[in-house]
């Protein structure tokens, strides 16, 4: 990993550098994003979110609409591959875009560089082309510099044969993002909780069908005692069984361990 590279005051030379690394980067099959959580300055909330599917991968977010976006790919089955803030690094190919649409191109802080496009996250499908996402807030869908800014990137994402979206923060912060954010911890278990899963999904099935107003923690707690795990082991397995879609619940209900699944409108399909 290189050393941060705050983007500002930043000469051509520079530039070329950080665009070869980049694509060396790429090349490799370690991918580093163009930019890292310490390389920029920003007023919003960034992340460094571990990957739940790939051990020693972690993802850059830069603000936290961003993290909200990015929880919610990972849990997307039809999304293989997650790459964020992913560069167009063809200048030449930006800056014609530009001049043809008459906006002037983006620039480093401080500096008269010309800066790369970059999309907030290019995802690879399982069905179809891949998927270039901008995540902005909603209220700045109305500022003329980032309409410009959009509508380069949509041009950018569409010549390369890319499918380009816009993520807006009310998108993302729903109690249905949150509830990924809970059940995040089940994506992978340990061997030993792998083990019993199958089985303790069948009997978890039992006893929430015959208990549907009781709280979940009770049916949790049962089942630790039968398979000699803690409760939270115990609740690691229900959030892996969220996580592979073997549970599903009202989107708009919090999963909570003192809910009912009368509550939470819970279905096991074990």
């Amino acid at each position: 990993m290189s050393m941060g590279k705050t983007r500002v005051r930043t000469s051509q030379a520079t530039q070329r550098f950080w665009i070869k690394n980049f694509k060396k980067k790429e090349a490799s099959g370690e991918y580093e994003p163009f930019y890292r959580t310490q390389d920029i300055t920003s007023s919003g909330i960034k992340g460094r979110i571990p990957c739940p599917n790939n051990p020693g991968r972690v993802y850059h977010t830069l603000s936290l609409n961003e993290t909200y976006t990015l929880v919610q790919l990972l849990q997307n089955p039809l999304v293989e591959n997650i790459k964020e803030q992913y560069a167009e690094t063809d200048l030449a190919k930006t800056k014609a875009f530009a001049k043809e649409f008459k906006i002037k191109h983006p620039t480093h802080t401080w500096s008269s560089t010309d800066s790369v496009i970059t999309w907030d996250f290019l995802c690879d499908m399982k069905i179809g082309p891949r998927l270039a996402i901008s995540v902005k807030p909603r209220h700045l869908l109305n500022d003329r510099r980032t309409v410009e800014k959009l509508k380069l990137e949509k041009a950018l994402a569409q010549s390369l044969g890319y499918e380009h979206i816009i993520t807006t923060d009310d998108q993302v912060k729903t109690e249905a993002v949150q509830n990924i954010f809970r059940i995040l911890r089940g994506a992978n278990l340990e061997p030993k909780l792998s083990a019993i899963y199958p089985d303790w999904i069948t009997q978890f099935k039992l006893l929430v069908t015959d208990n549907i107003h009781t709280p979940i923690s009770v049916q949790i707690e049962k089942l630790a005692d039968r398979y000699n795990i803690n409760f939270v082991e115990s609740f690691t397995l229900m959030q892996h069984g969220f996580w592979v879609r073997d549970i599903t619940s009202d989107p708009e209900e919090p999963i909570y361990p003192e809910y009912s699944p009368y509550i939470l409108g819970m279905k096991i399909h074990a």
